[in-house]
């Protein structure tokens, strides 16, 4: 039996190779550039953000490893918006993406538009390059290596082979102090790899957030909800999390027919500028009772401010000139 659900796992990459998926993550609440470029700028810092997660682990067929970096600006006036940079390295099983993406959000707000709610809105674009890399001297679980002999699969190249393309993504974001929502769709270009026969899969996403007033004397609760969908499968992801005394978190996310991760975490230095995160997911999947060790993800944020320098002016009495 396990025999055969390693094999069904590696027909499963051949799906994968035939269109380029954007990544999964439990912290999703701290990573919204990557998905919808309208959200940066809302912050009066500059962030950076890091997210590893480790998927299936135990599962010995290639288990999937994502690596995600975000770096974003705050509005930046002379433009009327924000600017934000993504990268993330996706490896599973012989299959590695690179991915590079610039984005830029406008703020209507700074059109002379008037506010909704206390809050803005914002337009958001990205442009940015794939690339992928197909490692065709893999072999399977059962031993049948790939390629194009008898028997082998003949969308496979029998060399190491790389191919890369440029990707387009877009959004609408609304933000107030208390909630967020926005509305976004990568991919829409579709670019395809003709050499590796893959093209990139167009992918939307709704997503929503809120944070309640303080309660109990110390406690917030912060729901969040991320919807995605390729136009074939879609797949939903709940998170509740509770942060205490402005210092530490702790909740879970709910991936339907996937996972559920309870996760916890803490938040240090002025205002929260730094969060460290981390979160364990139990699969509920038939996958889950072949790997062993569950699904691993960390996450970092830091964000600080540039003050500019302030100029000392010297008063001079004229009869000492």
């Amino acid at each position: 039996m396990k025999k055969v659900v390693l094999i069904a796992f590696v027909v499963s990459l051949t799906f994968v190779s035939k269109a380029q998926q954007d990544p999964q993550f439990t912290h999703f609440m701290f990573d919204q550039l990557s998905f919808n470029p309208a959200s940066v700028g809302f912050k009066d810092a500059f962030c950076l953000t890091a997210i590893s997660r480790r998927q299936w682990t135990g599962f010995s067929a290639g288990e999937p490893n994502t690596t995600l970096v975000n770096f974003t600006a705050p509005k930046i006036d002379l433009i009327k918006g924000g600017l934000g940079f993504s990268y993330y390295n996706d490896q599973i099983g012989f299959e590695k993406n690179n991915v590079f993406r610039l984005s830029y959000s406008l703020h209507l707000r700074d059109l002379g538009l008037s506010d909704i709610g206390g809050g803005n809105f914002a337009i958001g674009l990205s442009a940015g390059y794939f690339q992928k890399s197909i490692n065709g001297t893999w072999i399977t679980p059962d031993g049948v290596p790939g390629g194009t002999g008898a028997g082998q699969d003949q969308s496979i190249p029998t060399g190491n082979q790389n191919e890369g393309g440029m990707s387009f993504n877009a959004g609408l974001y609304y933000k107030n102090p208390s909630l967020y929502v926005g509305i976004s769709t990568t991919n829409i270009t579709q670019t395809e790899l003709k050499a590796l026969s893959v093209s990139a899969s167009r992918h939307y996403f709704v997503m929503g957030g809120y944070e309640s007033p303080e309660i109990l004397g110390g406690f917030v609760l912060k729901p969040n909800v991320l919807i995605k969908s390729d136009g074939i499968k879609t797949q939903y992801d709940f998170n509740l999390h509770v942060l205490a005394y402005n210092t530490f978190w702790a909740g879970a996310t709910y991936r339907h027919n996937d996972a559920i991760a309870p996760m916890a975490g803490l938040q240090l230095l002025k205002g929260g500028a730094l969060k460290v995160g981390y979160s364990y997911g139990l699969g509920t999947s038939f996958l889950s009772n072949y790997f062993t060790n569950g699904n691993h993800e960390i996450m970092l944020n830091y964000c600080f401010s540039v003050t500019p320098p302030i100029r000392e002016e010297k008063e001079v009495h004229p009869y000492f000139l």
